[in-house]
C-alpha cells in the first residue's frame, strides 16, 4: 500500500517546529533574554527607584529617552544574530547531526528555511521584549500621549528586518567552517570588529556616505529615527531598510547555495 507524500508546507511546519523547540530549550535563548532583562529591566528599574523627575532631569522628552535607550538595538540585533545563525549550516556538517538530519528524505531548502523561520521568531520575539520594556519605561516616566509612536514602531519594523538580514548574513557565513563553535566566533568577530573597522575606514577616507554596503551603518537609523525624527535620520530610513533587505535577501540566496552543495 503506497504511503501518503507529506506536502513540503507539512514538512516545513515540522522543521520550524522542531528548530524552534531546540532554540527555546538552549542556553543561547535564555542568556539574550537574560541580557534583554538586564540591560532593559535594569535601566528601567534603576531609574523607576530615583522617579520620573529624575528622569526628566536627565532627558527632556519620551523622544530623548527613548530614542537613547534603543541606542542597544542595534548591539542585540548583532548578538541574537550570530547566536541563532553563526552555526545554522556548520552544524550538520560539523557534527553527527548531519548524518542523522540530511538522511531524512527533506529537501535541504526546506530544513534551512525551517531553521531562518525559527530562528528569525525566536530573535524578533527577543528583540519585542526590549522594545516593550522600553515603552513602558517612556509612557512610566512621562505620558501615553508623549510617546513617538510612529517612529518607535517604524523603528521596531526597521530592528525586525535588520536581524533578518543579520541572520541571513550568519547562516551564509556558517557554510564556511565545519565547527559550529568556529562558525560562532567567525559571525562575531566578522559583525562586531571586522565590519566596524571597515566602516572606520572607510568613514575616515571617504564619508560616511559611502557605507551603504554596511548593515551595522544601516542599523543607525533604528534610534535616530526615534531622536532626530523619521524624516532627519541618519542614515535615512529607505536607505537603511534596502540594505537589510538586500542582507537578507543576498545572504539568504547564498546559504542556501552552498548548503545544498556541501557534501557531508
Amino acid at each position: 500500500m503506497t504511503q501518503p507524500t507529506v506536502s513540503d508546507a507539512e514538512q516545513f511546519k515540522v522543521a520550524l517546529g522542531t528548530q524552534l523547540r531546540s532554540y527555546l530549550s538552549t542556553y543561547r535563548f535564555w542568556a539574550m533574554l537574560g541580557l534583554v532583562l538586564a540591560v532593559g529591566g535594569g535601566i528601567t528599574i534603576f531609574l523607576a527607584i530615583h522617579g520620573p523627575a529624575y528622569v526628566q532631569h536627565r532627558f527632556a522628552t519620551s523622544t530623548d529617552y527613548i530614542g537613547a535607550i534603543l541606542g542597544f538595538v542595534a548591539f542585540l540585533t548583532i548578538i541574537v544574530g550570530a547566536f541563532f545563525g553563526g552555526d545554522a549550516i556548520s552544524t550538520d556538517f560539523g557534527t553527527k547531526t548531519g548524518y542523522y538530519v540530511l538522511a531524512q528524505p527533506v529537501k535541504r531548502s526546506i530544513i534551512l528555511s525551517g531553521r531562518y523561520a525559527a530562528a528569525l521568531l525566536v530573535s524578533a520575539g527577543i528583540i519585542t521584549v526590549f522594545y516593550v520594556i522600553t515603552l513602558i519605561g517612556g509612557i512610566g516616566f512621562f505620558s501615553f500621549g508623549a510617546v513617538p509612536w510612529e517612529a518607535l514602531a517604524l523603528s521596531y519594523l526597521l530592528a525586525i528586518l535588520l536581524v533578518a538580514g543579520v541572520l541571513s548574513f550568519a547562516f551564509c557565513l556558517s557554510s564556511i567552517s565545519r565547527s559550529p563553535a568556529i562558525g560562532l566566533v567567525i559571525t562575531i568577530v566578522v559583525l562586531l570588529i571586522a565590519l566596524d573597522i571597515v566602516d572606520g575606514i572607510v568613514g575616515t577616507f571617504v564619508g560616511t556616505a559611502d557605507l551603504w554596503f554596511s548593515i551595522l551603518y544601516a542599523a543607525d537609523t533604528i534610534s535616530t529615527m526615534v531622536t532626530l525624527g523619521i524624516s532627519a535620520a541618519v542614515p535615512a530610513v529607505w536607505e537603511s531598510a534596502a540594505i537589510c533587505a538586500v542582507y537578507a535577501v543576498g545572504f539568504s540566496i547564498g546559504a542556501y547555495y552552498l548548503y545544498q552543495r556541501e557534501e557531508t
